[in-house]
């Protein structure tokens, strides 16, 4: 039995959790062409002459997951981009206002109970998903010639204005870290640079629809100890939608 596959386009989608993550990129498109998909706002047009998508999916992975499919199922592109602010591990050598690229999204709440409170959970004995060579339990290894690219295309605004810029693991949570002590853990894990709440969600939809996928954010804050006073979510919005923009200006 034939399935359904929709055209692949070549737009790119670029999503994130909330409108301010994207309003900066949204500044910049040419004769945008606002509308909903799957209920959800998604402004069409041009950056740079690359015809884009800009998607605003809600936070968390459910949220993601069923808008990002709408819009593929809607109008397939040829590339993913998952941006926005994140926390950032003190040990990656991330300040707030830096970038992270993606290599992997790790999603850290699935797993088996360990037999210790203090023990790192024990691997799913079954798959999430086993597509395109892809058998995946709860990491997601992302597409490196995508990651590369963006780290070659940011690299210089990133060194002229003296902005920090790693690749590396991120995790996906769906509990925000608020203590030091957690945090410590993940990074002895999973050794990340960034922590956000959508990345795994919209990693799987890449995999399963065979789309590269690519994920770049800025530093809000350092995952730990909680501190909303010491955020900076203006600046992430603002360094992350720069750091997209140069990809796709290239």
């Amino acid at each position: 039995m034939l399935l359904f596959q929709p055209i692949m386009h070549n737009h790119i989608i670029i999503a994130a959790a909330v409108y301010n993550e994207l309003s900066a990129l949204i500044d910049r498109v040419e004769k945008p062409v606002v509308s909903k998909v799957g209920g959800r706002k998604i402004v069409s047009g041009h950056i740079e002459g690359r015809p884009v998508r800009l998607l605003v999916t809600g936070p968390g992975l459910v949220n993601t997951a069923q808008a990002l499919t709408a819009a593929i199922e809607d109008s397939r592109p040829s590339l993913i981009i998952q941006t926005g602010c994140a926390g950032a591990f003190k040990e990656s050598g991330l300040k707030i206002g830096d970038i992270g690229i993606a290599t992997e999204e790790i999603d850290v709440s699935l797993g088996i109970e360990p037999e210790t409170v203090y023990g790192p959970l024990n691997e799913l004995p079954f798959s999430l998903l086993n597509s395109h060579s892809s058998d995946i339990k709860n990491r997601y290894r992302l597409d490196c010639e995508s990651a590369n690219l963006a780290f070659k295309a940011i690299k210089k605004d990133c060194a002229d204005k003296n902005i920090g810029l790693i690749k590396g693991p991120f995790i996906t949570v769906s509990t925000i870290t608020a203590t030091d002590m957690r945090a410590e853990k993940l990074y002895k894990q999973f050794k990340p640079c960034m922590e956000a709440m959508e990345g795994s969600g919209a990693a799987h939809l890449a995999i399963h629809y065979n789309i590269p996928f690519l994920e770049i954010r800025s530093a809000s804050n350092m995952v730990g100890k909680r501190d909303p006073g010491a955020w900076n979510l203006a600046l992430a919005f603002e360094r992350a939608a720069m750091a997209v923009f140069a990809f796709i200006r290239g």
